[in-house]
C-alpha cells in the first residue's frame, strides 16, 4: 500500500511541477513579445532660427537697456558730436635763449641782416622748425608760418585777390592764392609774409603788429 501511495504522490508532484513550469514559460514569452518602453525626452525650450540667446533669456528690443538704436549715444537719444577745438587765445610769446641763438644763426645763414620775431601770438605757440635758403628765412610755428627776406617776397601761384590793410607798424596787404590768404608787409629793409590755417585774419594782423627785432 505504501508503495502504491508513494507512486501516486510522485506523479502528482511531477504534474504540479510541469504546470508551474508551463505557466512560467508562458509569462516570459508574453513579456518578451512586448517592445521595451523608451523614456520620453525631457521638454526643451525652442529658439527662433538664428537666435543666439541662451534658453530662458530674451533678446533686447530697440529702446531696452543693452541695445542702442542707430544714430543715438545711448542716453536721451542725442546724436554723438565730434569734440570741438578750444578757441585760440592770443597772448605773449616766450623765447628761450637757445631759440634766440638758433634764429640769429639761421638769419645770418639766409642772408637776412635784420630779422623780426613776433612778441604776440597763440598763447601756446612755439617755433617748431627753421629753414634757410638764398635770401629767405622760414620760421614755422605750430600755428603759423613767417617768411623773411631782404628782397621782395612774391606769391607763388595765381593771385586771386589783393586787399590793403592798415597796421600799427605800417601798411600790409592780404593776398589770396588758391583760396589761401597771406599777409605781406615790409619793416625797414626786411620783407615779411605771414600765413596760418589756425589763426583768424584779425589775430594774424595782431601778430604782424607785434613783430620786433631781438634785443
Amino acid at each position: 500500500m505504501k508503495t502504491k501511495k508513494h507512486a501516486q504522490w510522485m506523479r502528482t508532484a511531477a504534474l504540479l511541477s510541469a504546470l508551474i513550469l508551463t505557466v512560467t514559460l508562458t509569462a516570459c514569452k508574453k513579456e518578451a513579445a512586448q517592445p521595451p518602453k523608451t523614456p520620453e525626452p525631457a521638454p526643451t525650450e525652442q529658439t527662433t532660427p538664428g537666435q543666439t540667446t541662451p534658453p530662458g533669456q530674451t533678446t533686447p528690443q530697440p529702446g531696452q537697456s543693452g541695445q542702442t538704436p542707430p544714430g543715438q549715444t545711448g542716453q536721451g537719444g542725442e546724436t554723438a558730436k565730434p569734440p570741438e577745438e578750444a578757441p585760440i587765445k592770443i597772448g605773449q610769446l616766450q623765447y628761450t635763449e637757445i631759440e634766440r641763438t638758433s634764429v640769429a644763426t639761421a638769419a645770418k645763414n639766409a642772408g637776412v641782416p635784420t630779422y623780426y620775431l613776433p612778441e604776440r601770438g597763440a598763447s601756446d605757440d612755439k617755433i617748431d622748425q627753421m629753414a634757410t635758403s638764398a635770401k629767405l628765412l622760414t620760421l614755422k610755428y605750430y600755428k603759423m608760418t613767417i617768411l623773411e627776406s631782404p628782397e621782395e617776397i612774391k606769391p607763388s601761384g595765381k593771385v586771386e585777390s589783393k586787399q590793403e590793410v592798415k597796421l600799427r607798424n605800417g601798411t600790409g596787404q592780404w593776398v589770396t592764392v588758391d583760396g589761401k590768404k597771406t599777409l605781406y608787409l615790409k619793416l625797414d629793409k626786411t620783407y615779411i609774409a605771414l600765413s596760418s590755417d589756425k589763426l583768424s585774419e584779425a589775430d594774424l594782423q595782431t601778430v604782424a603788429e607785434s613783430l620786433a627785432t631781438l634785443k
